[in-house]
């Protein structure tokens, strides 16, 4: 089996530095609350399975006060023979090492070997299991126990009966066979409705054929209708337009009369309006004309101006450079704030460094700061830091032994109050003379002893007189059967007074050898504890002599780290002497101190650079002022020159553009008059061309005959609209002869036939239109369509959710048949364990623990009564529970022959019970290790004292191993 050899701590919880080396069979870990049984259980557990991560819900147990967290188990592995586990803070789960016996070390792949591929789960599900997991059986269904009692009895089962469960309320939540909340349910009722509905509608569409037979019946009426409306309609048409011919011909006839009197009347087209152009044109083009003449004698008279033409491209070439002016002005701004920004970054070096002088200052920037000079200094600041460092360990080294000194001190108090009492000296002085005395009274004893056994030869004459009785008996003589009787009697009468002489005797000396022997059970006792007193005195004495010894070894290595420490400092101030560094320079400065005092030098040489580039941008820009200046011939501020510069640019320019437009306008204006005096002499003559075409003179006769030409051309006008529209009408001459009374009698006739057949195309037309309305609802309602559609789509989903509802359907079918074969096969044997165990926990009130044919557990009595699980008593649950618990580890014995930790589990049974529990215990603890963690003092009394670790006492005793 594998054992758990030895528990070492480094630190866990509240145990730190603690050794516990653990027996075969049953170790009882006793303790009050809060003593850390609980810690070393746990310490157990995450040594083999690992420390909890973040995602779980375990306590992970690290130390307070210590920065030590892990330790040890050494185990007996039947395998790998002894092997040690150590598990100290690094990863997750913790860096954990594998020692074995021939040397050999792994990692968690070897851990995972020496546990058989168990998990903590897996292991704390048969294993381990405490007072928590008990505390609410008492209140579970008879279902819940039944799992629960199976989750003990079989591996695995507990995971498959929650997801059974998981999977069957998935299933119930689709669909229950007379349900209405499920979906399936919901969506069959849906469906159901949704098939009503759509019947209604395919009852609708059936009237579509009749509606369709009806308006075909009214298309062809119609027909008929509109083909006699368009004869009657014809008919109207040629009695309208004879009506309205009538007054057209007696129009036509006036107008000719009229036109025979203007037959002598001629004008050129249009020949008003071109005249009143042309003469509006004359007009203005002569305004025009005087005003090209003054414009251009004004411009003559501003064409004075002399422009310097050199000026303006001197001025031209200096805003060129504008730009250049203002990135010298820029890079001036921006040298001068470096330089400022320079000038204070190394004044506050210098503060840093606490050089204040000037004299120091010039001196450190000359000193050179060479790498060999860094690791000098560098090499003399480790040495001072290293010392420092020693000095702080010693003295903490040397703190830890004042503790441990303190704490020697108060053990050899202790041990003074546990000295012998003086009853107990007086004792011990008078055990020697008593001891002799006892030994004498031994001696005597033995000696009467010897003297009170009768001799051989005695025995010899009893079995010769017994003889000789018995042979004349036989051969009938009286004489030797006289002999043989008188022999016996003498010797039997020899026997019993020679033991009276000696009995009272005995009877005194025996009771004073009890009453020493007392005596020396008692010195022995107090010898034992002397002696006991007298080692752990010489152990502390030996601790405190050792420590002495530490103390003063310590103490000369302070003083020396004290001078390293000194001497460091000196050369360090001295090596910083050079550079002027007086004061206590900040330690936090030290180790970059080269660096600063480079980086100082390093802002000063940019200092230098930036200076030189700065009387470099100062003296381009003086340039630029001068040449400004000389081209302005006034002087004016930096800031404003250019702007002035570009004002008197820009005024000689446009002086420059006025004088060249000036010119351009002048030569237009001559081009524009020259145009002007050409086109007045062709508007005179197309004048008189106008004049000469109305064969007048002047303007008065020219307007008289227009108004006679514009009276011809109206009457032509007249006549030939007229003849249009008796062309149009297509009149002829016999239409014409008919007399108007006759004419309108025709049209009322006609209007009221018309009128009657309009009646009834309309009558026609409003049945068509009700049937086409009803007709295009039937086909443009798509809520027939939607309804399929939908239909559809919830087929679909109803589809998907039973293909859910039958997967769920049957994996917990075959969970079920999993559960079943689990039950069937492998928890009979497990049941054929537990019966022995569960009749020997209850005291023999029940023989059997079995499973019914509905799958629930039921205790049987030896009665023949059975009872439900839920019936029974919390105490009897549990040893239930427990039995079920052993019996599976007793089948998995060559499996995994893991130990047994158990926390207080039995705290509900009785004391019959508790006994029959700790028998059992005895018995399992020959072929299985049993870790049994206990707050109770009533169960120590069942066990060895060597059987039981003092958890309570394992902090004053940190180091030695527990017993």
């Amino acid at each position: 089996m594998l054992k758990i050899q030895k528990i070492r701590i480094y630190g866990f919880g509240k145990h730190e530095n603690i050794t516990i080396s653990l027996h075969e069979g049953v170790t009882i870990f006793y303790g009050m609350n809060e003593a850390g049984k609980t810690t070393i259980q746990q310490f157990i557990l995450q040594m083999l399975f690992g420390f909890p991560t973040r995602q779980q819900v375990q306590r992970k147990y690290e130390p307070k006060t210590s920065t030590k967290f892990g330790g040890q188990l050494t185990i007996w592995h039947p395998s790998y023979g002894q092997c040690t586990i150590e598990r100290v803070k690094g990863k997750a789960v913790g860096d954990v090492t594998v020692y074995l016996e021939d040397g050999t070390t792994g990692h968690e792949e070897l851990l995972a070997k020496l546990l058989y591929g168990y998990s903590r789960a897996s292991f704390e599900s048969i294993f381990s299991f405490s007072l928590h997991e008990l505390q609410g059986i008492e209140k579970m269904s008879e279902e819940e126990l039944t799992h629960l009692l199976l989750a003990s009895g079989t591996t695995g089962i507990q995971q498959l009966s929650s997801l059974e469960k998981k999977l069957d309320k998935d299933a119930s939540e689709l669909f229950k066979k007379s349900g209405k909340v499920p979906l399936i349910n919901q969506k069959l009722e849906h469906l159901k409705k949704l098939e009503r509905t759509i019947k209604q509608e395919q009852d609708n569409i059936q009237t579509f054929e009749d509606k369709l037979l009806q308006l075909q019946q009214l298309a062809q009426r119609l027909e008929g209708l509109y083909s006699q409306q368009k004869t009657q309609q014809q008919n109207w048409q040629q009695l309208t337009i004879l009506k309205q011919a009538m007054p057209l011909m007696k129009q036509q006839k006036a107008f000719e009369q009229m036109l025979k009197s203007y037959e002598h009347v001629q004008f050129p087209p249009e020949g008003i309006r071109r005249y009143e152009q042309l003469k509006d044109r004359l007009v203005h083009e002569t305004l025009q004309i005087e005003q090209l003449k003054e414009q251009y004698q004004a411009l003559q008279n501003k064409l004075q101006l002399i422009v310097d033409e050199q000026t303006i491209s001197e001025m031209s070439r200096l805003l060129n450079k504008e730009a250049t002016w203002n990135q010298v002005v820029v890079k001036e701004q921006n040298l001068m704030d470096e330089l400022y920004l320079l000038e204070q970054e190394i004044e506050a070096q210098f503060r840093l460094l606490g050089v204040q002088e000037k004299t120091a200052q010039d001196i450190l920037l000359e000193e050179t700061v060479s790498l060999q000079q860094e690791e000098q200094f560098q090499r003399q600041l480790s040495l001072l830091e290293e010392a420092e460092e020693e000095l702080k360990f010693h003295l903490r080294s040397l703190e830890q032994i004042h503790a441990e000194l303190d704490t020697i001190a108060q053990q050899q108090q202790q041990l003074k109050q546990e000295s012998l009492s003086t009853e107990e000296e007086h004792i011990l002085a008078q055990w020697p003379q008593r001891k002799r005395k006892l030994e004498q009274l031994r001696l005597g004893r033995s000696q009467r002893s010897k003297q009170q056994q009768p001799s051989v030869l005695i025995f010899i004459m009893l079995a010769i007189s017994v003889l000789a009785f018995i042979y004349g008996v036989l051969e009938k003589n009286m004489a030797v059967i006289v002999i043989g009787v008188v022999m016996s009697l003498f010797i039997t009468l020899y026997l019993k007074f020679a033991r009276q002489a000696h009995e009272t005797p005995s009877k005194q000396h025996s009771q004073q050898i009890r009453e020493l022997e007392q005596e020396e059970n008692v010195a022995q006792t107090i010898l034992l504890k002397k002696q006991r007193l007298e080692d752990r005195w010489l152990h502390v004495n030996e601790q405190q002599q050792e420590k002495e010894r530490q103390y003063v070894k310590l103490e000369y290595k302070i003083q020396q780290a004290e001078l390293v420490i000194e001497e460091a400092t000196l050369s360090l101030q001295q090596f910083l002497g050079r550079y002027k560094l007086e004061g206590n320079v900040p330690k936090t400065l030290l180790p970059e101190l080269f660096m600063r005092i480079r980086g100082v030098q390093e802002l000063v040489a940019k200092k230098k650079s930036t200076c030189t580039l700065l009387q470099m941008i100062q003296a381009e820009k003086n340039e630029l002022v001068e040449q400004a200046q000389r081209v302005l011939k006034v002087e004016y501020s930096e800031q404003e020159i250019f702007m002035h510069l570009r004002t008197a640019l820009l005024t000689l320019q446009q002086e420059q553009q006025v004088s060249q437009q000036t010119k351009e306008q002048l030569a237009s204006l001559q081009t524009k008059i020259q145009s002007v005096q050409s086109h007045i002499e062709n508007y005179e003559s197309e004048v008189t061309q106008l004049f000469n075409a109305a064969n007048v003179q002047s303007e008065k006769v020219y307007y008289e005959i227009h108004e006679q030409f514009e009276q011809q051309q109206k009457i032509k006008t007249e006549l030939q609209a007229i003849q249009s529209q008796l062309v149009s009408l297509d009149v002829d001459n016999k239409q014409s002869l008919i007399d108007e009374e006759q004419l309108h009698e025709q049209l009322l006739a006609l209007e009221e036939e018309r009128g009657a057949m309009q009646l009834a195309i309309d009558h026609c037309l409003e049945q068509r239109a009700t049937l086409q309305i009803q007709k295009e609802n039937l086909l443009n309602d798509e809520k027939y369509g939607q309804l399929l559609q939908q239909f559809e789509q919830e087929k679909s989903v109803l589809q998907q959710l039973i293909g859910q509802w039958a997967a769920k359907k049957a994996l917990t079918t075959a969970i079920h048949e999993t559960l079943f074969r689990l039950r069937e096969e492998k928890l009979p044997h497990v049941l054929t364990e537990v019966n022995a165990m569960f009749n020997l926990l209850t005291g023999g009130r029940y023989d059997q623990l079995l499973i019914n044919d509905e799958g629930y557990f039921v205790a049987h009595d030896v009665s023949g009564l059975r009872y439900q699980m839920a019936e029974l008593s919390q105490a009897t649950k549990e040893q239930a529970y427990i039995s079920l618990r052993m019996a599976l580890a007793k089948t998995l014995t060559a499996s995994a022959p893991f130990p047994f930790i158990m926390d207080d589990p039995f705290v509900h049974f009785d004391r019959n019970r508790t006994d029959k529990m700790v028998q059992l215990m005895k018995e399992v603890g020959y072929e299985r290790q049993i870790l049994y963690f206990t707050c109770h003092d009533a169960m120590l009394e069942h066990w060895q004292k060597d059987q039981i670790v003092d958890v309570g006492a394992l902090a004053n005793e940190r180091g030695v191993a527990s017993t």
